[in-house]
Protein backbone atom coordinates (compact mmCIF):
# COMPACT_ATOMS: atom_id res chain seq x y z
CA UNK A 1 0.00 0.00 0.00
CA UNK A 2 2.94 2.26 0.57
CA UNK A 3 4.76 1.46 -2.16
CA UNK A 4 1.24 2.88 -4.28
CA UNK A 5 0.86 6.03 -2.12
CA UNK A 6 4.78 6.94 -2.64
CA UNK A 7 4.47 6.45 -6.59
CA UNK A 8 1.64 8.24 -6.99
CA UNK A 9 3.07 11.08 -5.02
CA UNK A 10 6.13 11.08 -7.42
CA UNK A 11 3.66 10.69 -10.65
CA UNK A 12 2.38 14.48 -8.85
CA UNK A 13 5.80 15.79 -8.64
CA UNK A 14 7.27 14.74 -12.03
CA UNK A 15 5.83 16.17 -15.10
CA UNK A 16 5.73 15.20 -18.50
CA UNK A 17 8.01 17.59 -20.20
CA UNK A 18 9.99 20.90 -19.60
CA UNK A 19 7.22 23.30 -20.07
CA UNK A 20 6.00 23.64 -16.62
CA UNK A 21 7.88 25.72 -14.35
CA UNK A 22 8.76 24.20 -10.85
CA UNK A 23 7.64 25.28 -7.67
CA UNK A 24 8.52 25.52 -3.86
CA UNK A 25 10.26 22.63 -2.30
CA UNK A 26 8.64 19.78 -1.19
CA UNK A 27 10.34 18.60 2.18
CA UNK A 28 9.65 15.33 2.42
CA UNK A 29 10.75 14.34 -0.54
CA UNK A 30 14.09 13.28 -1.77
CA UNK A 31 15.54 13.12 -5.50
CA UNK A 32 17.83 9.94 -5.91
CA UNK A 33 20.03 10.21 -8.89
CA UNK A 34 21.16 6.22 -9.16
CA UNK A 35 23.23 4.77 -12.52
CA UNK A 36 21.47 2.11 -14.39
CA UNK A 37 22.17 -0.83 -12.50
CA UNK A 38 20.00 -3.82 -11.31
CA UNK A 39 20.76 -3.78 -7.95
CA UNK A 40 21.24 -0.31 -7.04
CA UNK A 41 18.22 0.16 -8.66
CA UNK A 42 16.76 -2.82 -6.82
CA UNK A 43 17.36 -0.52 -3.62
CA UNK A 44 16.50 2.59 -5.29
CA UNK A 45 13.05 1.39 -5.52
CA UNK A 46 12.57 0.28 -2.26
CA UNK A 47 13.47 3.57 -0.81
CA UNK A 48 10.69 4.80 -3.09
CA UNK A 49 8.27 2.18 -1.32
CA UNK A 50 8.81 3.71 1.69
CA UNK A 51 9.83 7.60 1.11
CA UNK A 52 8.62 9.76 -1.19
CA UNK A 53 11.59 9.68 -4.21
CA UNK A 54 11.81 11.03 -7.35
CA UNK A 55 14.05 8.91 -9.14
CA UNK A 56 16.74 9.66 -11.96
CA UNK A 57 18.89 6.88 -13.91
CA UNK A 58 21.80 7.68 -15.57
CA UNK A 59 24.25 5.90 -18.26
CA UNK A 60 27.43 7.30 -19.27
CA UNK A 61 30.01 9.04 -17.07
CA UNK A 62 30.63 11.84 -19.50
CA UNK A 63 29.64 15.59 -20.21
CA UNK A 64 26.29 14.03 -21.70
CA UNK A 65 24.90 11.36 -19.92
CA UNK A 66 21.84 9.71 -20.52
CA UNK A 67 19.15 10.62 -18.53
CA UNK A 68 15.66 9.01 -17.43
CA UNK A 69 13.10 9.69 -14.59
CA UNK A 70 10.37 7.80 -12.97
CA UNK A 71 7.04 9.18 -13.05
CA UNK A 72 5.29 6.48 -10.93
CA UNK A 73 4.20 4.27 -14.50
CA UNK A 74 7.33 4.48 -16.77
CA UNK A 75 10.62 6.03 -17.64
CA UNK A 76 10.94 9.08 -19.51
CA UNK A 77 13.92 10.73 -21.57
CA UNK A 78 15.49 13.89 -19.33
CA UNK A 79 17.60 16.28 -20.67
CA UNK A 80 20.74 17.08 -18.92
CA UNK A 81 19.53 20.70 -19.21
CA UNK A 82 16.04 19.76 -18.28
CA UNK A 83 17.49 18.32 -15.47
CA UNK A 84 19.86 20.53 -14.05
CA UNK A 85 17.59 23.26 -14.12
CA UNK A 86 14.60 21.63 -12.36
CA UNK A 87 11.78 22.10 -15.32
CA UNK A 88 10.68 18.76 -15.04
CA UNK A 89 9.33 19.11 -11.82
CA UNK A 90 6.50 20.72 -10.28
CA UNK A 91 7.47 21.11 -7.24
CA UNK A 92 11.55 20.36 -5.92
CA UNK A 93 12.64 17.71 -3.34
CA UNK A 94 14.28 19.24 -0.52
CA UNK A 95 17.18 17.16 -0.56
CA UNK A 96 19.52 15.15 -3.22
CA UNK A 97 21.02 11.50 -3.17
CA UNK A 98 23.77 10.73 -5.61
CA UNK A 99 24.91 7.17 -6.22
CA UNK A 100 27.91 6.24 -7.22
CA UNK A 101 31.99 7.60 -6.97
CA UNK A 102 33.29 10.38 -8.97
CA UNK A 103 34.59 7.66 -11.69
CA UNK A 104 31.02 6.59 -12.22
CA UNK A 105 28.89 10.06 -11.43
CA UNK A 106 28.59 12.69 -14.17
CA UNK A 107 30.13 15.76 -12.62
CA UNK A 108 27.13 17.65 -14.09
CA UNK A 109 24.50 15.40 -12.26
CA UNK A 110 25.34 17.32 -8.74
CA UNK A 111 24.91 20.97 -10.59
CA UNK A 112 21.39 21.15 -8.70
CA UNK A 113 21.95 23.49 -5.45
CA UNK A 114 19.87 26.24 -7.69
CA UNK A 115 17.06 24.60 -6.73
CA UNK A 116 18.35 21.28 -4.33
CA UNK A 117 21.37 22.87 -1.98
CA UNK A 118 21.34 19.89 0.37
CA UNK A 119 22.94 16.80 -0.84
CA UNK A 120 25.11 13.87 -0.48
CA UNK A 121 27.04 11.75 -2.06
CA UNK A 122 27.38 7.73 -1.87
CA UNK A 123 30.29 6.32 -3.47
CA UNK A 124 30.23 2.50 -2.35
CA UNK A 125 26.87 0.61 -4.42
CA UNK A 126 26.92 -2.25 -2.28
CA UNK A 127 23.93 -2.95 -1.15
CA UNK A 128 24.63 -2.34 2.50
CA UNK A 129 26.40 0.45 2.11
CA UNK A 130 23.58 2.18 -0.10
CA UNK A 131 21.23 1.01 3.12
CA UNK A 132 23.47 2.61 5.52
CA UNK A 133 24.25 5.83 3.67
CA UNK A 134 20.71 6.70 2.30
CA UNK A 135 18.84 5.50 5.58
CA UNK A 136 21.44 8.34 7.65
CA UNK A 137 20.70 10.84 5.73
CA UNK A 138 16.77 10.55 5.36
CA UNK A 139 17.02 9.49 8.30
CA UNK A 140 15.38 5.95 8.50
CA UNK A 141 12.79 5.40 11.27
CA UNK A 142 13.65 2.17 13.50
CA UNK A 143 10.61 0.54 11.25
CA UNK A 144 12.57 1.45 8.11
CA UNK A 145 15.75 -0.18 9.22
CA UNK A 146 14.09 -3.77 10.25
CA UNK A 147 12.27 -3.72 7.05
CA UNK A 148 15.46 -3.31 4.61
CA UNK A 149 17.32 -5.91 7.20
CA UNK A 150 14.34 -8.54 6.20
CA UNK A 151 14.56 -7.68 2.19
CA UNK A 152 17.86 -7.80 1.84
CA UNK A 153 19.18 -10.36 4.53
CA UNK A 154 21.29 -7.80 6.90
CA UNK A 155 22.27 -7.87 10.03
CA UNK A 156 21.12 -4.81 12.07
CA UNK A 157 23.12 -3.72 14.82
CA UNK A 158 22.66 -0.42 16.94
CA UNK A 159 25.54 1.93 17.33
CA UNK A 160 24.14 3.66 19.87
CA UNK A 161 23.40 1.26 22.31
CA UNK A 162 27.12 -0.42 21.73
CA UNK A 163 28.95 3.21 22.36
CA UNK A 164 26.40 3.21 25.28
CA UNK A 165 27.94 -0.11 26.39
CA UNK A 166 31.62 0.92 25.76
CA UNK A 167 30.74 4.26 27.68
CA UNK A 168 29.64 2.43 31.01
CA UNK A 169 32.72 0.36 31.22
CA UNK A 170 35.02 2.99 31.53
CA UNK A 171 35.33 4.28 35.07
CA UNK A 172 36.14 7.44 36.93
CA UNK A 173 39.54 6.49 37.49
CA UNK A 174 39.79 6.34 33.53
CA UNK A 175 39.00 10.16 33.77
CA UNK A 176 35.88 9.08 32.24
CA UNK A 177 32.36 9.76 33.47
CA UNK A 178 29.65 6.97 33.10
CA UNK A 179 27.46 7.75 30.41
CA UNK A 180 23.74 7.14 30.62
CA UNK A 181 21.29 5.07 28.78
CA UNK A 182 20.60 6.89 25.37
CA UNK A 183 16.90 8.06 25.03
CA UNK A 184 14.41 5.19 23.46
CA UNK A 185 14.56 5.47 19.70
CA UNK A 186 17.62 7.83 19.76
CA UNK A 187 19.69 5.11 17.98
CA UNK A 188 21.75 5.34 15.00
CA UNK A 189 21.82 1.70 13.18
CA UNK A 190 23.73 -0.28 10.64
CA UNK A 191 23.89 -3.04 8.14
CA UNK A 192 26.21 -5.87 6.85
CA UNK A 193 25.56 -9.14 5.42
CA UNK A 194 24.36 -11.94 7.03
CA UNK A 195 26.50 -15.09 6.62
CA UNK A 196 25.59 -17.59 3.34
CA UNK A 197 24.05 -19.84 6.06
CA UNK A 198 21.66 -17.28 6.27
CA UNK A 199 20.34 -16.32 3.79
CA UNK A 200 17.47 -18.83 3.37
CA UNK A 201 15.21 -16.24 5.77
CA UNK A 202 15.81 -13.32 3.36
CA UNK A 203 12.70 -11.80 1.56
CA UNK A 204 12.15 -12.31 -2.05
CA UNK A 205 13.25 -9.41 -4.25
CA UNK A 206 10.79 -8.44 -7.16
CA UNK A 207 11.28 -7.49 -10.37
CA UNK A 208 11.88 -4.17 -10.94
CA UNK A 209 11.57 -1.45 -13.89
CA UNK A 210 14.62 -0.48 -15.91
CA UNK A 211 14.35 1.59 -18.92
CA UNK A 212 14.55 0.01 -22.30
CA UNK A 213 17.97 -0.82 -23.75
CA UNK A 214 19.62 -1.59 -20.17
CA UNK A 215 19.86 -5.69 -20.13
CA UNK A 216 19.62 -6.88 -16.91
CA UNK A 217 18.78 -9.74 -15.50
CA UNK A 218 16.46 -11.02 -12.39
CA UNK A 219 17.30 -13.06 -10.19
CA UNK A 220 15.46 -16.36 -8.72
CA UNK A 221 13.56 -15.65 -5.25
Amino acid sequence: MKKAIWMLAVAAVVVGGAAATPAAAQEDAVLLVAPSRFEVMQVAFDVARRYPTVLVSYQGSGKEPVLHVWNGYEWMPLSLADYQSGAFLQSYPARAVFLGDDALLPAGLRSISAWCDKSTQIPDLGTHELVNGIGRYLPFTPADWRWFAGRYNLTLTNLKAEEAEAAKRETWYDGQAPVKDPAPGFFKYFTRSRRASETAASAPLEPVEVFEGDVVETPAP
